[in-house]
């Protein structure tokens, strides 16, 4: 009897995983705004207990610390309006450059095929990528991706002005909806999430930005263009699990390519960029970080992928977050116990 209560009971849990995984995907205009919040939040919930201490209503804290997010996205906003003005004024060189580079990767491939490929076709259509009226002919479907994006920054905001004006009294919530029985243990649950979770952030906004500023120096050291804008992508992807810093280094492969004359520069700019990311990243980094999103590496990339095709790309920067939210709750169901130890082990105290 306890056997097939038992895979009855897997059975729904299997169901049950699979119905919440499809209203993950079918809800994700509400969801991803959502948990942008809730991890921004649980990342500003220090400031707001510091304000609190101050004796500052919490509508004038809640006021602030939202002042301050559309600060630093306004901010995000400006430095890739201004750079992407910089790359299009200076077109008529990056034309000749890349002129320059592909004549004779051209004449090579031409003599091993025995084909003639045209560089001035090749150039043209560049060029015709990269001019105002190509923008212009392409604005709706600019326009509605910035749409888009207006839209999850309003529903963000919402959702984090509603949390922060709650998160001071969760201990409160926790305990009505557990009741008498089960509200130590979600509150005990709450605090794991808030904690893993803050921690991870503080500790990869720490190194992100190490690795955005190191960047931008190796950048300048070797004269190439836009090196801020090349620390800001790397400051930004570093945010983005395993592979974003590798990603955030293409740009930069290519704009050596572009401007320097040798291609062995921009390959020795990458290189030590990228040396510099291995010693953050994979030395540094685990230093600090300890355990203290309790997953393993695997997970990690498993995370990455799963979260960035239910989600994309908004997925995969959320991906280390919310597997440690699914740990936890896994963690709440009784006869879980071995998907929580396979997620990873258990979280030390710090």
């Amino acid at each position: 009897m306890n056997k097939e209560l038992a895979s009855i009971r897997i059975i729904l849990i299997f169901f049950v995983g699979i119905t919440v995984l499809y209203l993950l995907y079918l809800l994700q205009d509400l969801l991803i705004p959502l948990m942008l919040a809730m991890f921004l939040v649980l990342l500003l919930h220090p400031a707001l207990v510091w304000f609190e201490k101050k004796k500052l209503p919490l509508w004038l804290s809640v006021g602030i610390l939202w002042i301050f997010l559309v600060s630093v996205i306004f901010s995000i906003g400006t430095v890739i309006y201004q750079t992407g003005m910089s790359l299009f004024n200076e077109k008529i060189f990056f034309i000749s450059q890349i002129k320059q580079k592909l004549a004779g990767v051209i004449t090579m491939y031409n003599q091993f095929t025995g084909k003639e490929l045209d560089i001035e076709g090749s150039i043209d259509l560049i060029t015709n990528y990269i001019s105002s009226e190509f923008i212009i002919r392409n604005s709706g479907s600019f326009f509605g991706t910035l749409g888009t994006l207006v839209e999850e920054f309003l529903l963000t905001s919402i959702y984090t002005v509603l949390l922060l004006s709650g998160i001071m009294k969760y201990e409160n919530y926790l305990h009505y909806i557990g009741g008498e029985g089960r509200s130590i243990k979600y509150i005990k649950a709450f605090e794991e999430i808030k904690t893993a979770i803050s921690s991870y952030m503080k500790v990869k906004f720490i190194i992100s930005l190490l690795y955005g500023i190191g960047v931008a120096i190796i950048c300048k050291l070797f004269g190439l263009q836009l090196a801020f804008f090349w620390g800001f992508i790397g400051f930004i992807l570093n945010f983005l699990p395993v592979f974003g810093a590798i990603i955030g280094l293409v740009p930069v492969f290519v704009m050596g390519l572009i401007q320097f004359d040798s291609i062995y520069t921009a390959v020795t700019l990458n290189l030590v960029a990228y040396g510099y990311h291995f010693l953050l990243g994979s030395i540094i980094e685990p230093v600090f970080m300890g355990n203290r999103t309790s997953l393993n590496t695997i997970v990690i990339i498993m995370g990455l992928l799963f979260w960035g095709y239910l989600w994309g790309i908004y997925g995969m920067f959320l991906s280390v977050p919310m597997m440690v939210l699914t740990k936890v709750v896994i963690s709440q169901i009784d006869g879980t116990e071995v998907i929580v130890r396979l997620l990873g082990n258990q979280r030390n105290k710090f």
